[in-house]
């Protein structure tokens, strides 16, 4: 098929009325998406994307031509509208990755009905390259992050201890005392050291380099525009972007912490720290070329087989009208429940939860949050507080309340937010936690460490009457009810006390002191 017949069976006035229907569909996703990549130094490299996808196509556009047109017209309806509902759901439930996997989910559907599968294998490339420009869920980053930072720490600590430079590691935070010194300097290690943010960037590079470096650009277009070959060695650079972000970022830090040996906090910060940065990435991407090189030696060239989608029948090209009244329909339903106001239920703040939980006294007044923790956690209201029993053991509690969630602003899991402090968690468990009424509720339960430190956190999420111990259920529900109830507030609540030299005793103490505090709520969290 010419180009000239492309043009024909899709006219431009086709293209730009799903185009512009799309941008309607999306608007508000793609301006935040924008914004988020503009801020967001993890995923800076998304603004790059379009362009790099621009370019492929235009690149690609005469074999591209050649493509046979087999419309899957019932397939694609089906993945419009699952699209439209994914927009929906995280419009209404303020799950921004949601949202923008819809935007893929959306150009998968229109593909499918106006070309076929064929198309959609072979655009497979640029597809990906979207995927990958989108910032993944805060529970999933801080799953990812965190244990590199933990990786990077320990493998820095090994190399620091190598060079005989005295240390002490607790998570992921690395003590050093500067030679001639007498007050040590905390390093720790942060996003930006654990390789988290140069892990996204390469792992995009690996599969551009996969591309750009291939060994069948001149047969049949394939799978994402590759040979089986190609596709192999492309994987392979991709997964090796987190070996390799983990391993030169830990070298950074272990120059970082020998630095600050020997010349003291000056090395930490400043242009030398700057400077660190840029030069671990050009390594990393040394790394990444010479791994290609090598892939490409082991993986040599083969005679290209025939395309197995040579043989498929073309058909003609359906209309787009009645994707493109679908696409309006479901931007006037999504901005329909968007602009819908929230239920505010009335309820009384946290501070009025009573100095008395049972045979738990406030011992001291509110803890306070300073600036930079309640911009990070950004709670409508909380209150964390010390209790103590009569024989003096103390309990911790703290309830981040949140009178919508739409707007981004929701609970940071302990589990992403304590290691970071340096605490290690022990293995997940759970707990039942009885109500005075006699009702039950599960909660999770960790042994956590810090050192010398030793405590029993027990936490879970409760809102519109629902109380959940997995934040993805509790996610769920939130988007349920945005839906159904217009609310998506909710609190996260979490109850802690030291271990001390009985574990089962203070297992009951803090079961005891989470159930007092169940108890309570009901003013402060409406269902």
């Amino acid at each position: 098929m010419s180009e000239t017949t492309l043009q024909t069976r899709i006219t431009t006035p086709a293209i730009i009325a799903i185009a512009v229907s799309v941008v309607v569909l999306f608007a508000p996703v793609l301006a935040k998406l924008g914004i988020d990549l503009w801020n967001d130094e993890n995923y800076s490299h998304g603004l790059l994307v379009p362009f790099v996808i621009a370019f492929i196509l235009w690149r690609e556009k005469e074999r591209v031509a050649k493509l046979v047109f087999a419309p899957a017209k019932a397939i694609g309806v089906v993945a419009i509208v699952a699209a439209i509902l994914m927009l929906l759901a995280g419009t209404v439930g303020a799950e921004l990755f949601t949202q923008r996997v819809a935007l893929i989910g959306a150009l998968i559907g229109i593909t499918l009905y106006l070309a076929g599968w064929r198309w959609l294998i072979v655009l497979a490339t640029p597809l990906v390259l979207l995927l990958l420009s989108i910032p993944i869920p805060q529970i999933l980053f801080n799953r990812i992050s965190f244990p590199l930072q933990l990786w990077a720490s320990q493998i820095a600590v090994w190399v620091i201890r190598l060079l005989e430079v005295p240390t002490l590691r607790k998570g992921n935070i690395i003590d050093i005392l500067p030679r001639g010194a007498t007050q040590t300097i905390s390093l720790e290690v942060v996003e930006a050291c654990s390789g988290i943010r140069s892990l996204m960037t390469l792992v995009v590079l690996g599969l551009v380099l996969g591309y750009f470096t291939r060994t069948d650009e001149n047969g049949d277009l394939r799978f994402g525009m590759f040979s089986g070959r190609d596709v192999l060695r492309t994987f392979i650079l991709m997964i090796s972007a987190v070996p390799i972000a983990m391993v030169t970022n830990a070298g950074r830090v272990a120059a970082t912490g020998v630095g600050a040996y020997y010349y003291g906090i000056s090395a930490t910060e400043g242009l030398a720290h700057d400077i660190s940065g840029m030069l671990v990435f050009v390594v990393a991407l040394a790394l990444l070329l010479g791994l290609n090189l090598i892939l490409k030696r082991i993986l040599s060239r083969r005679p290209s087989k025939p395309s197995e989608f040579a043989t498929v029948a073309a058909k003609p090209v359906p209309s787009i009208v009645p994707i493109v009244v679908l696409i309006l329909v479901g931007a006037a339903a999504v901005n329909w429940f968007a602009l819908r106001p929230e239920l505010s239920p009335d309820r009384q703040l946290l501070k009025g939860i009573p100095a008395k939980l049972g045979d738990w006294s406030q011992h001291g007044d509110e803890i306070p949050f300073d600036e930079g923790v309640q911009a990070v956690v950004r709670t409508t209201d909380h209150t964390m507080r010390q209790y103590s029993l009569p024989d003096g053991r103390i309990g911790d509690i703290y309830v981040g309340y949140y009178a919508t969630q739409r707007t981004g602003a929701t609970y940071h899991s302990p589990q992403n937010c304590l290691p970071g402090a340096g605490w290690v968690l022990g293995e997940p468990q759970y707990v039942e936690i009885t109500r005075g009424d006699g009702t039950t509720f599960t909660a999770n339960l960790y042994i956590i460490e810090n050192g010398i430190y030793k405590q029993i956190m027990i936490y879970w999420y409760q809102g519109r009457g629902r109380v959940e111990a997995s934040e993805y259920r509790d996610k769920l529900g939130t988007v349920i009810d945005s839906v159904t109830r217009r609310r998506s507030d909710g609190a996260l609540l979490r109850v802690m006390t030291p271990v001390g030299h009985d574990e089962k005793e203070s297992l009951t103490a803090a079961t005891d002191l989470a159930s007092k505090l169940a108890d309570q709520l009901g003013p402060f969290i409406p269902e």
